[in-house]
C-alpha cells in the first residue's frame, strides 16, 4: 500500500528528476527573458546539483592532451611509445599531469622532466622526442557545417642523453 509518506517521496524525486532533465536538455537556452519561476528554479538546480550539465561540445572544458615519445638508440633504432598502461588509476594521474602542458609557461618544464624520466626508463637511449598533442574538438556550429575534432601537436622536443 502506498501512503502518504510514499507519495511525496515519490513526487519529490520526480521533480527532482524532471529538473535535471531539463537542465540536461539546455532549460536556460530556451527562453529570452528569465521569468520569476526559472530563476527560483536554476537556484534549486544549483544547490542540488541537478543543474549539472555535461555536454560533449562543454566551451570551458579543455582540449584532450597526449604526449607520444620517440626514443632512439645508438643504432638508429627508434621506439615509439606512451605511458599509459592498464591500470585505470595511474593513466588518470599521468593525463593530470599531461594536462598541465596547456600551460604555456609549464611547459618546457614539464617536457624536460617527461624526457628525462624516460630516458630513466630506457637507458640505452640516447636522444628521446616529447611530443604532445592535443585533441582540438570544434564549436557546435562548425561540427554543424562538417567540422571534426582533430589531434594538433602542440609541443615537439628533442632531447639528448648528457653524461656529465
Amino acid at each position: 500500500m502506498i501512503t502518504w509518506k510514499h507519495t511525496c517521496w515519490i513526487s519529490l524525486a520526480s521533480f527532482h528528476l524532471l529538473v535535471a532533465g531539463l537542465h540536461a536538455a539546455h532549460l536556460k537556452e530556451w527562453f529570452a527573458k528569465k521569468s520569476w519561476f526559472l530563476t527560483q528554479l536554476e537556484a534549486y538546480a544549483d544547490f542540488t546539483g541537478a543543474g549539472n550539465i555535461f555536454s560533449f561540445f562543454a566551451p570551458h572544458i579543455g582540449n584532450e592532451i597526449a604526449v607520444v615519445y620517440t626514443i632512439a638508440d645508438v643504432q638508429s633504432q627508434q621506439r615509439v611509445t606512451r605511458l599509459e598502461g592498464a591500470n585505470t588509476e595511474c593513466n588518470r594521474r599521468i593525463q593530470t599531469v599531461y594536462n598541465f602542458f596547456s600551460i604555456d609557461e609549464a611547459q618546457s618544464l614539464l617536457a624536460k622532466s617527461c624526457a628525462s624520466y624516460m630516458m630513466r626508463q630506457y637507458p640505452e637511449g640516447e636522444m628521446v622526442r616529447v611530443t604532445v598533442i592535443s585533441k582540438q574538438v570544434p564549436d557546435m556550429s562548425a561540427f554543424r557545417q562538417g567540422a571534426t575534432a582533430k589531434w594538433e601537436p602542440i609541443l615537439i622536443k628533442n632531447y639528448k642523453r648528457t653524461n656529465l
